[in-house]
Parts: C-alpha cells; sequence; structure tokens
C-alpha cells in the first residue's frame, strides 16, 4: 500500500521525471526486501568444542515471489567465502574443505539450515544466510558463533586424613578444567565449613576453576555428602558430583545385655559390647573392676557370657574395653543380682497386702459387731436413774413418819434425845391428820413412797445438823 501511495503522488508532481523515476526503483525494492521475503537467524550460537552446531534459518517469502537460490557464507580476515549452496532446480553445493562436516539439515524453499560437526576453535565468526528470489533480488540476515569448551569436572580428597576432633584441614576440591568461558563451581552441603576458590588461565584460552571446602572434622558427619556442583553454558544442565564424608574416630562403645533384673538362679544371661569405630575396632576386653571376674563367666564374640545359672556374688562393675588404629575407649557397667526377680517382688507384696487388707477389715468388722451387742443389751434409763443422777439437793426428802429412829446406844447419848424429839414430831403429826381439816395438807406433804423399815436409815451428825440416809435408795 505504501507503494502504491508513493506511485500515485509522484505521478502527480511530474516537475522532476527523473529523479521520479529513480526513487519508484529503489522504493520497489525496498519493499519487496521487507515485505516481499524475510530471512530470520538466531543473533548468536554458542557452539560446543568437539560437538556439532546448528545454524538456523528460516525463509519467509510471498505468495508472488520465487525462491530462486539459498545459500551461507563466513566473514574471513582475507573476505567472505561461500560455506553451501541450495538451488531448488540444481540442487546442493559445498565446497571440498568443509563437505565432511557441513550440510543442509532439510533444504526447501523456506529452510535454509544447516549443520556444522567437530566444531574447533577455527570455527568462530560471522556466518550470513543469503536468499535470492525472483524478482526483489536477494535478502541476507547474519549471526555469530562462539565456540564454548565444556569443562572437564572431578574431585579430589583432601592431602590429610579427616580425624574427629583435628584441626582444619581440606575435606576435598572441585575442579573443572579447560572451561570456556571459566565454569560456576560450588560446593552444597550442611555442614558449617568454609569455600575457597582459585582460577588459572591456559594457554589454550580457556580456564581451570578449583574450590576447597575447609572443615573441622566431626564424628558426627562421619558419611555425610558434599555435592559439587558446576555451571556452564555448554552443559544442558548442572554438573553434579556426590563426595562422601570420611572421618576418622575412637570407638563408640554400647553395652547391652542387663535389662535390671538380674536374680540368683536366672540362666542365659551376658554381656554384649558393641563398638562404633572408624576405622573398625580391632581389640576388646572383659574385665571387673571389683574383684576377680566370676568363674562361669566366659568371652565370646566379644561379650561376656555367664555358662552357669547367676549367683549372688556376680553382682559388680564390669568394664568393657575397645581400641582401633585412633584409640582406646571403655564402658563400665554396673550389675546387681537380686535374691527374686522382680515379678516375684511384685507378687509377694501383693500377697501380703492382700493379707494386711483381710486382716484389718475382719478387725473393723469385730468392733462393729462388739458395740452393736453392746448396745444392744444396754436396758433403756428409768425415771429412778434420772432421780439418782441429780445432785442431792433436787431430790425430795422422805416423809417424817418413815424416817427411823437411829438404834440408841450407850456411847451415842445425843442420839437418844435426837430419837426423842422425833417421836413427839411424829406425834405431833398424827394428831394432826385426825382433823378434818388438814387431810389435804397431809396429802400434799406426805408423798405415797413404799413403807421403809427404820433399820434402813442410818444418822448422821454434823455438828448441831442431823441428817438420815437410806442407803439403799440413797435420799438425804
Amino acid at each position: 500500500m505504501a507503494l502504491t501511495v508513493t506511485a500515485h503522488y509522484l505521478r502527480n508532481k511530474p516537475s522532476h521525471p527523473g529523479l521520479n523515476v529513480s526513487l519508484l526503483f529503489m522504493l520497489t525494492f525496498v519493499s519487496g526486501v521487507v515485505y516481499g521475503s524475510q530471512v530470520v537467524v538466531p543473533p548468536k550460537i554458542n557452539a560446543v568444542l568437539g560437538k556439532n552446531v546448528t545454524l538456523s534459518c528460516t525463509v519467509q517469502v510471498d505468495t508472488n515471489l520465487s525462491l530462486t537460490q539459498s545459500s551461507w557464507e563466513r566473514k574471513l580476515p582475507t573476505g567472505w567465502v561461500t560455506l553451501a549452496v541450495y538451488n531448488p532446480m540444481f540442487g546442493i553445493s559445498i565446497p571440498p574443505e568443509y563437505v565432511r562436516r557441513l550440510s543442509f539439515r532439510s533444504p526447501s524453499a523456506h529452510d535454509a539450515t544447516i549443520v556444522l560437526e567437530d566444531v574447533g576453535f577455527a570455527d568462530i565468526g560471522m556466518y550470513t544466510c543469503k536468499v535470492a528470489t525472483f524478482p526483489l533480488g536477494n535478502t541476507q540476515a547474519s549471526t555469530t558463533i562462539s565456540v564454548l569448551v565444556e569443562p572437564k569436572v572431578y574431585v579430589s580428597a583432601g592431602s590429610a586424613a579427616l580425624i574427629d576432633g583435628g584441626n582444619e584441614t581440606t575435606v576435598a576440591t572441585c575442579i573443572a578444567e579447560r572451561a570456556r568461558p571459566p565454569a560456576d563451581v560450588s560446593w552444597e552441603t550442611n555442614l558449617y565449613g568454609t569455600s575457597e576458590a582459585h582460577m588459572q588461565d591456559d594457554a589454550n584460552g580457556t580456564t581451570m576453576t578449583q574450590v576447597h571446602y575447609t572443615w573441622k572434622p566431626n564424628r558426627h558427619a562421619q558419611g555425610h555428602t558434599l555435592t559439587c556442583v558446576v555451571k556452564h553454558p555448554a552443559l544442558q544442565s548442572d554438573f553434579r558430583i556426590p563426595y562422601i564424608i570420611n572421618v576418622q574416630f575412637a570407638p563408640d562403645i554400647l553395652v547391652l545385655g542387663y535389662d535390671g533384673d538380674w536374680y540368683v538362679g536366672r540362666k542365659n544371661v551376658q554381656l554384649k559390647c558393641r563398638a562404633k569405630a572408624n576405622p573398625p575396632a580391632q581389640h576388646f576386653r572383659w574385665i571387673r573392676l571389683d574383684g576377680e571376674m566370676p568363674d562361669g563367666a566366659e568371652v565370646l564374640n566379644n561379650s561376656l557370657v555367664f555358662m552357669r545359672p547367676l549367683q549372688k556374688n556376680d553382682s559388680g562393675v564390669y568394664r568393657c574395653e575397645v581400641a582401633n588404629d585412633i584409640g582406646q575407649r571403655s564402658r563400665d557397667i554396673s550389675i546387681r543380682v537380686q535374691d527374686m526377680s522382680q515379678k516375684q517382688m511384685t507378687s509377694s507384696m501383693a500377697i501380703a497386702g492382700a493379707v494386711m487388707g483381710a486382716v484389718l477389715a475382719l478387725f473393723l468388722i469385730t468392733i462393729f459387731a462388739i458395740v452393736l451387742l453392746t448396745l444392744r443389751k444396754t436396758p433403756p434409763s428409768t425415771y429412778t436413774d434420772k432421780v439418782i443422777d441429780l445432785p442431792p439437793t433436787h431430790k425430795p426428802p422422805p416423809p417424817y413418819t418413815e424416817i427411823p429412829p437411829a438404834i440408841p446406844l450407850a456411847s451415842h447419848a445425843p442420839q437418844v434425845a435426837s430419837f426423842s424429839q422425833a417421836r413427839r414430831m411424829e406425834r405431833r403429826y398424827e394428831l394432826a391428820e385426825r382433823v378434818p381439816g388438814r387431810l389435804a395438807h397431809r396429802d400434799i406433804q406426805r408423798p405415797t413412797h413404799h413403807s421403809l423399815s427404820y433399820q434402813e436409815w442410818i444418822c448422821h451428825q454434823n455438828g448441831a445438823e442431823r441428817v438420815y440416809i437410806n442407803h439403799r435408795e440413797h435420799y438425804v
């Protein structure tokens, strides 16, 4: 459309006919290059030394144009040289110096891609893909080949052995040599070490990279893995090499077999001595610290075996000694042989507890029964019991008619006079009973009591007062 608009403009401005024709011809050629056909190549190609490389060239041609020829050229210090030519009518043409290393992948009107084998440093430079169409002419695009050298990667161990508790030393070195450009080298690990990198250029333009890993050895890291990671443009993916850490250490000892329930008469018991060491342990020894080794105890396969039933004197402290090239270690264990097993002791305690519980229950039942029977046999309280329990001042005196006189004795003259006075008072009451008006008074003053004889009363004198006490009723 741009070409049509320009031609219409030039026809309407005929002031410079020669210039107009030239401009129209140039515009026609440029429009053919831009809009008629197009060549697409990558801007840069990385080739690996000694391997094959593909130089891609895609041709886009309009339907009103026809492809007459496609070719590849290379720029040398002396000028441009043709590497390969494809013609739809005449076929493929490659110079003798490239015929063994260069070929078209699948030549067509839309594809001019070539493959260059066994790439070397001499192949570094600029390459141009050209396409000739009718009637537009040539269309081209250029790219640059860079030769990469894939590094050779390996891991080497440090110069000194790794010994537990030793000083910091080089564990391993990761090397990526003869790389172009220099490789990116690193270590992956969960240890707390340090990495140090060194680079050295070679005469052929390659570089060697070395990364040392330094660490203070520890037995707990035995068997852990260091991983060397190398990144390079010539590698399709990261290159990874594992390295197993080898730390030498003295034996770690573990004594097995004693479960805390060794008792007299137990059979088939033994103490097993297990050791973890690097290098492996070479020497095992059993000793007893608090006395002589008991008879019947033998060392078999690094274990102390009791060939007979256990005895009380087997109790003691035993030691297992283990040694390797790094050093010697020992482990002590204290053995106590009981009179009976824990199961028997538990059963005895359970039986004793049951017996004590039964005795206690029987005792409580007996006490309860005695108390219950005692309560049932006790008679209920009566009015007389309540009166007896009262203080003397709260108890009624006996009637005067029932107060017996004390028996007069020769040694008790004052008591005789008192008895006479008592008889006079009794006579006075009898006279009062004969009077009808005093009957009610007599009933009130003389409560109903059973007859008492005078022998039941005893007279007690305290100064001028006399008190008669009935020893049966306890009335005062």
